[in-house]
C-alpha cells in the first residue's frame, strides 16, 4: 500500500489551474522532494495533501484512506513543519514541545532526549524568541514528530540556515526515514534535495513534468562536462568544456602544447536541472 496515492489532482482558482492533473505515489520510508519555480503549484499541492485545501477534482488517498472523507483519522498520523516559525515565542523550547506532548497524550519524558539529539539541551529552558533561525527550525521539526507520525510534510526545512544547523536537521530526517517515516518536502536548496530525496517531482505551470530519482534526472536532462586546469603563460586557469567536437579540438590543442595540468569529468547538478526544467514552456 502506498502512503500517498494521488490521481489526476487539479486545483482551479477561477479560470487558472494552479495544479493541473497531477498523479504520483509515495512509498513507506521514501523522501519525495517537490521542486519548481515560485508560483509553479508546489505549495497548493502540499496544502491539498495535508487536507488544508480541497481539490477541484482528482483524488488523494493517505494510508489507503480517502483524505477528504477521513480527515479526523488521518491528521493524527501526519506531522507538518512550515517554513515560517509558528512557535510560542515567550515559552521555552522545552515548553513548546511539552504542549504538544499533552495534546497528543505523549509522555514529556521523551523531550529531553530529543533536545539532546538536536543539540538544543543547553538552551532548553531559554525562551524561543532568543533562538536563532536554525534553533527554531529544529524545534519545529521536533514538534512535528513528537507524536511519532507515519508521514511528515516539510516546507523548506533548512532554508537560509547555517551549515551546522542544516547538517543536524538532514541527519535527523535521514534517521526518521530509516525508522520507516515517509517525508514530502519542498525546497529551493539543491544540496538539501540531493542529500535527502529518493525521488524528485518537478512542477512547472501546475503540471508534474518530471518525477524520478536524482541521478535519472541528471542523466536525462543534463550533460556531463569536463573541468580543465591548464597553464596559460604565467598563470593557472580553469575552464569547463562541453562534450562538443569544437571543445575536444580545443582540449587536444592544449595537450599538444603540454599545458594541461588536469581534466575531470563533471555530471550535471540539480541546480542545472532546475534551470533547464524551469525554462520549459507550458
Amino acid at each position: 500500500m502506498s502512503i500517498i496515492s494521488v490521481e489526476n489532482l487539479t486545483k482551479e482558482f477561477g479560470t487558472r489551474k494552479a495544479v493541473d492533473n497531477i498523479s504520483f505515489n509515495l512509498a513507506k520510508g521514501e523522501i519525495l522532494g517537490l521542486l519548481g519555480p515560485n508560483g509553479a503549484g508546489k505549495t497548493t499541492t502540499m496544502r491539498m495533501l495535508m487536507g488544508l485545501s480541497k481539490p477541484s477534482s482528482g483524488n488523494i488517498r493517505l494510508f489507503g484512506l480517502d483524505l477528504n472523507k477521513n480527515l479526523k483519522k488521518i491528521h493524527p498520523r501526519i506531522g507538518v513543519a512550515f517554513e515560517k516559525p509558528n512557535l510560542f515565542e515567550n515559552l521555552s523550547g522545552y515548553q513548546n514541545l511539552a504542549i504538544y506532548c499533552k495534546l497528543y497524550q505523549k509522555p514529556t519524558s521523551a523531550i529531553k532526549p530529543l533536545l539532546e539529539r538536536m543539540e538544543l539541551a543547553d538552551r532548553a529552558n531559554d525562551p524561543v524568541k532568543v533562538y536563532s533561525k536554525g534553533m527554531k527550525q529544529r524545534i519545529l521539526i521536533l514538534r512535528a514528530l513528537i507524536h511519532e507520525p507515519e508521514l511528515l510534510f516539510l516546507d523548506e526545512p533548512a532554508s537560509g540556515l547555517d551549515p551546522v544547523s542544516s547538517r543536524i536537521i538532514w541527519d535527523y530526517l535521514k534517521e526518521q526515514q530509516q525508522k520507516g517515516i515517509s517525508i514530502v518536502l519542498t525546497s529551493h536548496d539543491m544540496e538539501e534535495v540531493d542529500e535527502l530525496c529518493n525521488r524528485i517531482g518537478f512542477i512547472n505551470h501546475g503540471r508534474l513534468i518530471a518525477l524520478a530519482e536524482p541521478y535519472v534526472l541528471k542523466e536525462k536532462y543534463g550533460e556531463k562536462t569536463l573541468k580543465v586546469v591548464y597553464q596559460d603563460s604565467s598563470s593557472i586557469k580553469e575552464e569547463v568544456l562541453s562534450p562538443t567536437p569544437e571543445h575536444f579540438q580545443y582540449l587536444q590543442t592544449l595537450y599538444q602544447k603540454k599545458r594541461v595540468l588536469s581534466v575531470h569529468s563533471q555530471e550535471a547538478t540539480l541546480g542545472d536541472i532546475f534551470r533547464i526544467l524551469s525554462s520549459q514552456e507550458n
